[in-house]
């Protein structure tokens, strides 16, 4: 769990909402336990035991003096006399060990018939109920005199001295004075309304604990996975771009979305299920002891079984979880490519081949939820047979208790209702570890991808000053993570500033890779890029692609407006710069012809463009940007040829002064350039002007006779 306890450091920032939660879980567990309790003083009444004054006597008298005694049974009609209601015995059932030498002459069996502790010894045998509160008001530190009548009909005089305080010293004694002793049918109706109306009242307190305990909870969950996913998002987009080609964009995607929604997930239970379930658990437990420890104790025996077998269901629900996540991502990146594919899918006909692939995909997450399923589905059964077994071994105890008088009727009762409620407590905690293994797992990815090392600048970096003199490859060699061979070798290049480099080569041949490596998008894992003399690698990557104007292949648009994408390589300018940069590429004037001009969104994927459109925008983008060196990769390969003599002619013009690499297979636009090196296979063979390569350079030869034959 050392992942998802990580996630649990972010909670940190709200650490006052994290205490009312604790304080509300505490609340609702403790108010839902004294529910239950409140029960028993209303059984008390209804089945018309010893009334609630009589209860409460004896158990004060039970914690005063170590001393039980049989509880007195109204089983007789209302309207005898008071003697009459009340001959039960004050009979000693049970001795406290802890008392056992402050009652050396009591025995069990044995009945008290008089109690008093000031004055002269009563002329007559005192009711059951006036021995019960002499005893349990009796006054601290000051001996109470017993007449004590034993099984063999013999009668004796002891003393008891109660240690702790009076029971009239109490609060809750004072709240029992304000319940009237007599037990009459009118007695009885007001004391069950009373109970029932203090139910309700910690019904409601209960409810609006728990309410403020859940709202509290998302709000925390859900600041939580923000700052989560945001500290994912800002690592994810200063990862190096070797990354995103070994693990794919879609796996980064299903992180940041899908493995965010587990830790979700796994937070609400920790916040809540994990939190107020033990509370409960805790406070009904207490409950259940003080009314019968020995049957609480049995029914309690299944719990470390209980609690080994959903550690076992956790540690497999991890795995499955982890191997679902996976496949999550594959059918995202399997997904993200059939809708970028649409059109060649369209043209080719393939809806049939690419349902088949969807379906394989989908048809291995549906097997990996089915397992999480499983597991998930077991935890709650597995603990109800634990919980149900431990709980009929207690009624068994229970039911022998209750018929050898050891147990009253209510007691029972209630203490059933105990066992009952810890056992449904503890059975919803039994889907808490498998959720919290599906938040590990997905905390484990999350935290991968937060913890990869992102690009940074070297220790004690310099700021690049704007190239000047040369750039220069010196014995460069550069393979991608797993590749066969390497993508390129020994590169030794020196272009001087303000050149017009074009590179050329077979498709494979390294020639992007290696106009990567100018703004670091790859490094080397050997030699150098010099600019100025000055090794790149040991440059802060601010300076370095500030000078640095990128138009690729693949041509990007953001989902804003046209000037927004143009402005995006220099946020600060004006309105009236964007537009020169788009008359230099020859954009404007289809950008006037849209219907909100330069204000009109392009639209997801730039739907509402073509690309050649898209290509001059990139273009005016990169003019925008006004570097020291430009880099067009196939930037005009979809350009019409009226729009690549204009879009040359601006190039001429706004390279001047630059250092220009161009890559393009159309070697009409590079046969100007001032020196076209020749790749293959990731080596520079030639490097020279176009007259001299076509004299020199067979490969260069038959690339352009291929070309214009």
């Amino acid at each position: 769990m050392k992942y998802f306890r990580r996630v649990l450091t972010l909670l940190r920032p709200q650490y006052k909402s994290v205490i009312v939660v604790f304080v509300c879980a505490f609340l609702a567990a403790g108010l839902f336990s004294l529910n239950i309790v409140a029960m028993l003083p209303m059984l008390k009444v209804m089945t018309r035991e010893e009334g609630l004054h009589g209860w409460i006597h004896r158990a004060v008298v039970k914690d005063r003096f170590g001393l039980t005694f049989n509880p007195q049974r109204q089983l007789e009609d209302f309207s005898q006399s008071d003697e009459a209601r009340n001959p039960t015995p004050l009979q000693v059932i049970k001795i406290e060990r802890d008392f056992a030498e402050s009652t050396t002459h009591i025995a069990l069996d044995d009945i008290v018939i008089k109690a008093w502790q000031t004055g002269p010894e009563p002329a007559e045998n005192m009711l059951h109920g006036q021995l019960l509160k002499t005893l349990a008001l009796a006054q601290k530190d000051q001996p109470v005199n017993l007449i004590i009548k034993h099984l063999d009909e013999s009668v004796s005089n002891t003393t008891l001295t109660p240690g702790k305080i009076p029971f009239y010293a109490s609060p809750a004694y004072q709240l029992l004075k304000l319940i009237p002793a007599e037990s009459d049918p009118t007695f009885r109706r007001q004391a069950i309304v009373m109970v029932i109306i203090v139910m309700l009242t910690l019904t409601f307190l209960r409810c609006a604990t728990r309410f403020i305990q859940q709202y509290l909870v998302k709000k925390i969950t859900f600041r939580t996975i923000m700052a989560m996913r945001m500290q994912a998002f800002n690592n994810a987009i200063r990862l190096p771009l070797t990354h995103f080609n070994e693990q794919g964009i879609s796996d980064t995607m299903s992180r940041l979305v899908q493995d965010t929604n587990r830790i979700s997930q796994g937070l609400t239970t920790v916040m809540g299920k994990l939190l107020r379930e033990p509370f409960t658990i805790i406070t009904l437990l207490i409950g259940a002891l003080i009314i019968n420890s020995k049957m609480t104790l049995i029914a309690m025996a299944g719990a470390p079984v209980a609690a080994f077998a959903i550690g076992q269901l956790g540690k497999k629900m991890k795995k499955a979880t982890k191997r679902t996540l996976e496949s999550w991502s594959k059918m995202l990146g399997r997904l993200q490519e059939t809708m970028l594919g649409m059109r060649v899918i369209k043209g080719y006909h393939r809806e049939d081949f690419e349902h088949h692939e969807f379906t394989r995909i989908n048809d291995k997450l549906l097997k990996q939820q089915f397992r999480m399923a499983k597991i998930d589905a077991a935890s709650g059964p597995v603990l109800e047979v634990l919980g149900i077994s431990a709980a009929c071994a207690g009624m068994i105890a229970a039911a022998y208790w209750l018929t050898s008088g050891d147990m009253e009727t209510s007691d029972f009762m209630v203490l059933v209702m105990l066992l009952g409620s810890i056992a449904e407590s503890g059975r919803k905690l039994g889907d808490v570890m498998p959720r919290l293994q599906t938040a590990n797992a997905a905390a484990e990815r999350i935290l991968e991808l937060t913890d990869t090392p992102a690009e940074a600048d070297p220790p004690q970096a310099v700021t690049l000053p704007p190239l000047a003199k040369t750039l220069e490859f010196r014995e460069v060699n550069f393979s991608y993570p797993n590749a066969p061979h390497p993508t390129l070798q020994d590169i030794n290049l020196t272009i001087n500033a303000g050149e017009e480099v074009a590179v050329v080569g077979p498709n494979g041949s390294g020639k992007t890779t290696m106009l990567s490596l100018i703004p670091r998008f790859f490094v080397p894992q050997s030699g150098q890029i010099l600019f100025d003399g000055q090794d790149t690698a040991q440059a802060t990557l601010a300076s370095l692609r500030k000078q640095i104007g990128i138009v690729t292949q693949q041509t990007i648009m953001f989902n804003i407006s046209i000037a927004e994408n143009i402005a995006y390589s220099n946020p600060d300018i004006t309105r009236e710069q964007i537009i020169e940069a788009a008359q230099q590429a020859y954009a404007h004037e289809f950008i006037m012809d849209t219907a909100n001009g330069y204000d009109t969104i392009i639209g997801e994927q730039a739907s509402t463009l073509s690309g050649g459109q898209l290509q001059r925008i990139a273009i005016a983008r990169a003019i925008l940007r006004n570097p020291a060196i430009l880099i067009f990769d196939e930037a005009m390969s979809q350009i019409d040829s009226d729009s690549e003599v204009k879009i040359q002619k601006a190039l001429e013009h706004f390279s001047q002064g630059r250092t220009s690499f161009i890559i393009a297979h159309r070697l009409s636009t590079i046969v100007k350039a001032d020196r076209i090196v020749v790749l293959d296979n990731g080596r520079i063979i030639a490097q020279a002007p176009h007259e001299q390569l076509l004299e020199t350079c067979e490969l260069y030869r038959t690339l352009y006779e291929r070309q214009f034959s």
